[in-house]
């Protein structure tokens, strides 16, 4: 699963439904052409599906606002801890394009499987509300949607980026973060070496070896 956290887990489910929507009206226009709010209304698409569009549409704006509010938290944390440290030219080295082809990779494994049921159920729904015989699977590829597979693979490849760079741009700002405070940490644990005066160590010595030179006391002799 490409994230573990709630916050993941929404990320990932607003994208694919996002994925699914702009695939949606893409596949209809690919197959009609200018005419495909009449192809869409004679499959069963009304006014429903305006108000879903627009309620996913929401939500993507939502996402996209509280991702950028995340992002500069973590930024400007980072920048108060790195102000407060030593030796602030040192930074966690940015991860680099393997990892984040990585981090893509898993985000469109998931989103694009979830588009693509989306599309199909939906598409199975809407039939069955237009009167129409369920078309199946039928609807990764007939003469009623042309490029259904490769429309979605797209577009959750797009939705799979987002994700993937705005993972990444976290995980560096909490690498930042992290080494900072380790290097604060690592500054104020070091023991401080106490300002004692001088002090000649030869003076005990100088003063035995002066008496043992000396002759005794008069009183002493007697």
């Amino acid at each position: 699963m490409t994230g573990t956290s709630w916050r993941g887990r929404v990320r990932i489910g607003v994208l694919a439904l996002v994925a699914f929507v702009l695939s949606h009206d893409l596949i209809f226009l690919v197959t009609y052409g200018p005419a495909y709010r009449v192809g869409m209304a004679r499959l069963g698409h009304d006014d429903r599906w305006t108000t879903a569009v627009f309620l996913v549409l929401g939500l993507a704006v939502a996402l996209a606002i509280a991702g950028g509010v995340r992002l500069a938290q973590l930024a400007r944390l980072a920048r108060r801890i790195e102000a407060g440290t030593a030796d602030r030219r040192l930074r966690p080295p940015a991860r680099g394009a393997r990892l984040l082809a990585r981090d893509f990779g898993r985000s469109w494994l998931v989103i694009f499987p979830i588009a693509l049921l989306l599309f199909v159920v939906g598409e199975n729904i809407e039939h069955v509300s237009a009167g129409l015989p369920m078309p199946g699977l039928g609807v990764l590829g007939s003469l009623d949607y042309h490029g259904t597979v490769v429309i979605l693979g797209a577009v959750s490849a797009a939705g799979a980026l987002v994700d993937a760079l705005y993972r990444w741009r976290a995980k560096v700002l909490e690498a930042r973060i992290e080494a900072a405070r380790s290097r604060w940490l690592r500054a104020n644990a070091a023991p401080a070496r106490p300002d004692l005066p001088w002090v000649e160590r030869r003076h005990a010595s100088i003063a035995g070896h002066t008496a043992i030179g000396r002759a005794p006391p008069a009183g002493a002799a007697a």
